[in-house]
């Protein structure tokens, strides 16, 4: 008795043949299939490589820096940091508008870069890694009124309408520039700027 499999095939032939397809059909038919499909052989361009590479190989420093706005392509490369790039970065966000979420870390990232402009020599990116965890529980005021967290500028809480005053800006309690830190429940307090020489 013929296996199930040597029966399907018999009928599969007898309904090609059955069909009478014009033979020229069935040559054109037989070139199309053995030439590769265009879209397989020639796949579009990567067009996003660049910018996967970046985001695939991104420190601590790195992820301030686009947080605070900085595109992609702009993020400094290699081990360190230079005066030079510290000074080239700090006037881009001089002069860059910038959304209320970019403020805290634009805030931070400045901070650093002045740093490393200061330190007069260049600074690893190891070691800016490690100046940016200082800033973890840290929170600054935004101009829109809200409390952000310093490294992603996450609002936390709003405060209310910042005011212009003598000595600077602010609201209530809070001023704009200076950083805070969340107390037990609530309650929040000012802090002092984290010390980078000591870290």
């Amino acid at each position: 008795m013929p296996s199930e499999r040597v029966s399907r095939r018999r009928w599969i032939r007898v309904a090609c043949f059955s069909a009478h397809a014009p033979q020229s059909l069935l040559v054109l038919l037989a070139v199309l299939a053995s030439c590769p499909v265009a879209c397989a052989s020639h796949p579009p361009p990567d067009v996003l490589a660049a910018t996967r590479d970046v985001l695939a190989g991104l420190d601590e420093f790195g992820a301030l820096l686009l947080g605070a706005g900085l595109p992609v392509e702009a993020i400094p490369q290699g081990h360190s940091v230079s005066p030079v790039q510290a000074e080239r970065l700090r006037r881009y966000f001089a002069i860059r508008p910038y959304l209320p979420q970019q403020y805290a870390p634009r805030f931070v990232a400045d901070e650093l870069l002045r740093y490393v402009e200061q330190h007069g020599q260049e600074v690893s990116r190891w070691d800016l890694g490690r100046m940016v965890q200082a800033y973890c529980n840290l929170f600054l005021l935004r101009q829109d009124g809200y409390l952000a967290a310093a490294l992603t500028g996450e609002p936390a809480q709003c405060v209310g309408p910042v005011e212009v005053r003598d000595d600077g800006a602010g609201a209530g309690a809070f001023e704009i520039g200076e950083f805070y830190t969340r107390g037990d429940g609530e309650s929040w307090r000012r802090t002092d700027r984290p010390n980078l020489d000591k870290l």
